[in-house]
């Protein structure tokens, strides 16, 4: 594989992995329904996602900019001068922060209990009946949302742009199914505590 299409391909895989978590939390909050088993496999679409980001990164750097932070600088000037009519290389700080909190989330994700991810416990026994976020983790994707959503759409051409925009329509769908069907508490940040036999779970 070529540096070009690699770049491109690393980039195009990882936000399918973002868009399927995203997609999957929101099936599984509208139907609620018990969490356990898609925290599993959202645990490893996120971190899919996150990996396959930072390899494109290391892609970018390696063969469009030589290891050279200027150039990544320069080349994201020169792009928004194309599409907005203004030189802003300090663009490209927000897609390094877009970096550090997707990685910082991946570790959070795998130091939490499974409970703990999925919501508080309905029962001693038994996970709760829908996934729940709280205010900070939806902080959290509405940054990366917007990120994603600029490199994929607003400075992306060729197919990428299409498939963000479908995949931008799924989601808000989705997400506006939720609110339909689930009251405004299951949004809340959950406060009961923990069960003990969950706090090792990983």
């Amino acid at each position: 594989m070529h540096g070009d299409e690699l770049i491109r391909w690393t980039i195009r895989l990882a936000l399918v992995c973002y868009v399927a978590y995203l997609a999957g939390w929101l099936v599984a909050a509208g139907r609620g329904r018990t969490a356990g088993g898609w925290i599993h496999l959202a645990r490893g679409l996120w971190t899919a996602g996150c990996v396959l980001f930072v390899l494109h990164v290391l892609a970018a750097f390696h063969f469009a900019h030589d290891w050279s932070p200027a150039s990544a600088f320069e080349k994201t000037a020169v792009e928004t001068e194309a599409l907005l009519g203004f030189r802003f290389g300090s663009g490209i700080y927000f897609s390094y922060l877009f970096l550090l909190v997707w990685v910082a989330d991946v570790v959070w994700l795998w130091r939490q209990p499974l409970a703990g991810l999925a919501g508080t416990a309905t029962s001693g026994d038994s996970l709760p009946s829908r996934p729940t976020f709280s205010w900070s983790r939806l902080l959290i994707h509405a940054y990366l949302l917007f990120i994603a959503a600029n490199g994929a759409i607003v400075f992306e051409a060729g197919p990428t742009r299409p498939a963000g925009i479908v995949a931008g329509v799924l989601l808000a769908g989705l997400a506006g199914w939720v609110l339909l069907r689930q009251p405004a508490k299951a949004w809340r940040t959950p406060t009961t505590p923990v069960p003990p036999q969950f706090s090792s779970d990983n």
